[in-house]
């Protein structure tokens, strides 16, 4: 398999380079990533890309500063304000449904915002679509919906943060092809805080819904894709006890889009009640304040995940304290520590909570986890896709849950079809080697630890085989599972954690699971702004994360070589 070949001391680049759909982006130095998060202008001006959620590419903001001027020019405006009247910027959503949520979200924080969405067309009926990025067109669509909410400047940071929690955005291959057949575009439909005021479709446009324009597809298209993904899904979770049919499988076009729809699946189980759900480990920072911000939910942080956290957690659901949820990454991430599955499974059985588990990092092929929890969540972008260059999420029910019926059928109600096609195709042709890629990049991630474990200059070396939660891990492990791809490791001194961090030559920035190394100041990154917070549960300022590829591993053993001889020298 071959991987592609990165200028490592390039700031800014593209990962992959070259790839403008890229999902991560180049931070080469310790210096770097502390100008990327501490958001020093001379370091983001250089910035081509960056992980999409995080930061909004480019081509988004310039389409979304297309639409804001054809609003203007739409209501009588001149492309400058009117008089007296804040700039206005624009989200942009591929369904309504989204739209409605971030208002929602916008006027429920900032009472004082006037957000308002825009129903956009992309009116192909009868047209030619063109693209010059290699964005499959072999479809035959009539109309691609598309909305943007329209807010003022200053609540810029509050839509941003809706935007990365929940994982809605337009995706960039939707972008480039709305930018490349901006003839096509037309604006519909608009709703305001204080009124709403429609112009009708013409009947030549057309009015359909994003699902009933999917369907239109031509056969072995994207629906074809979709529908293989989610086969390919469910083989790759199914043990011999647990086997999960296609239908038990959703697609989103992130995965922090599939938690959301979680969330939301969740509050509608509940019905009138607040939602309480366990946070069990350090989990993934968008998970947490997406539960915390945009649904409102209560959440408790048991954030080692260890048998003291379990124990706590059990003395307190006996005492009758309800939760209806718990959420836990298996391993963890980046302390790659595991929690007690099996345990948790039979607490949620007995208390009847949902037990809902991130295997991002674990994966379907290395480990067995459905038998042992309600609800597996996945982001496709890490190592199922591997390129790097396509975003995917998904959620499968365990078919023997004793939640399953409600689970699925409030999923389904609210499930939108907004995984946009081209997209669909991308992830479908990169995954097909998935477990021939997982593998391979566990085997080398092993090696790797080895010799880390052995140099002096290394305090921790964080990965599932050799750690205290080993035994945990094994317990899920398939027969022929390994240990994975992800380590995160810890120096002496902050001099040689930044010295190794330096000095190593492969790609650095956000993201895991590519098909080429990729490392990172982890902490720096997530939780800049909460280091010492962060800290309390072990995950240090000083700790680099590697997500290891599918280089020889003579090369990635050389390499590792040269960066810790760095380490060793450093002060």
């Amino acid at each position: 398999m071959a991987v592609p070949r990165i200028d490592t001391r390039q700031l800014g680049m593209p990962l992959p380079p070259g790839d403008i759909h890229g999902v991560s982006v180049n931070l080469p130095t310790w210096e770097d990533t502390v100008g990327w998060s501490s958001r020093n202008p001379q370091v983001l001006a250089l910035l081509k890309t960056g992980y999409p959620r995080f930061f909004i590419h480019r081509l988004i903001d310039k389409l979304a500063e297309q639409i804001v001027k054809r609003f203007y020019t739409h209501n009588g405006y001149s492309p400058s304000l009117p008089s007296g009247e804040e700039s206005l910027l624009g989200m942009l959503f591929p369904c309504k449904q989204s739209a409605d949520q971030c208002e929602r979200f916008l006027r429920k924080n900032l009472p004082e915002v006037q957000a308002r969405w825009v129903r956009i067309l992309l009116c192909c009926k009868g047209s030619n679509l063109r693209s010059r990025h290699k964005i499959q067109l072999d479809v035959d669509w009539e109309n691609l919906e598309m909305y943007a909410v329209l807010y003022p400047n200053s609540a810029f940071g509050l839509a941003k943060s809706f935007w990365q929690h929940t994982g809605f955005g337009i995706s960039s291959r939707y972008t480039v092809l709305c930018l490349e057949n901006q003839h096509l575009l037309s604006l519909h439909h608009m709703t305001t805080t204080c009124h709403a005021r429609t112009d009708h479709c013409s009947a030549e446009s057309g009015s359909r819904d994003w699902i009933k324009d999917l369907d239109l597809l031509a056969a072995g298209d994207a629906d074809s894709s979709k529908a293989i993904l989610r086969q390919r899904i469910a083989e790759l979770c199914a043990t011999a006890t647990a086997r999960p049919k296609s239908g038990d499988v959703f697609l989103y076009p992130t995965g922090m889009a599939g938690l959301s729809n979680m969330a939301e699946a969740l509050q509608k189980h509940v019905q009138h009640d607040r939602p309480v759900v366990a946070i069990f480990g350090f989990l993934y920072v968008d998970t947490v304040k997406m539960l915390q911000k945009v649904y409102d939910f209560e959440t408790t942080l048991y954030g080692h995940a260890s048998s003291e956290d379990l124990d706590a957690l059990e003395g307190e659901l006996s005492s009758r304290r309800k939760i209806h949820a718990l959420i836990c990454e298996f391993p963890g991430n980046p302390l790659l520590n595991s929690p007690d599955l099996k345990r948790l499974h039979r607490l949620a059985k007995q208390h009847s909570f949902w037990l809902v588990v991130d295997d991002t990092v674990g994966t379907f092929v290395n480990l067995a986890i459905l038998p042992h929890c309600d609800m597996i969540s996945t982001s496709l972008t890490k190592i199922f896709s591997g390129r790097c260059n396509v975003m995917g999420g998904s959620l499968v029910l365990n078919p023997h849950s004793q939640f399953y019926r409600s689970m699925h059928a409030q999923l389904s109600t609210n499930f939108m079809d907004t995984y946009f096609p081209p997209d669909a195709l991308v992830m479908e042709a990169n995954s097909r080697d998935v477990a021939v890629r997982i593998r391979q990049a566990s085997e080398n991630a092993e090696v790797l630890c080895d010799m880390l474990r052995q140099h002096p200059a290394v305090t921790n070396v964080y990965y599932p085989k050799g750690s205290s939660t080993q035994p945990l891990y094994d317990a899920c492990r398939r027969t022929d599972g390994l240990y994975g791809y992800l380590f995160s490791v810890t120096f002496v001194t902050p001099a040689k954690a930044i010295a190794f961090h330096d000095a190593l030559d492969v790609a650095k920035g956000p993201s895991l699971g590519t098909d080429f190394s990729l490392a990172c100041a982890y902490t720096l990154l997530a939780h800049y702004n909460e280091r010492e917070w962060a800290a309390q549960y072990g995950v240090v300022e000083y700790l680099v994360r590697m997500s290891v590829g599918l280089e020889d591993l003579d090369t990635l053993s050389d390499k590792m070589t040269v960066a810790l001889d760095a380490a060793q020298t450093a002060e």
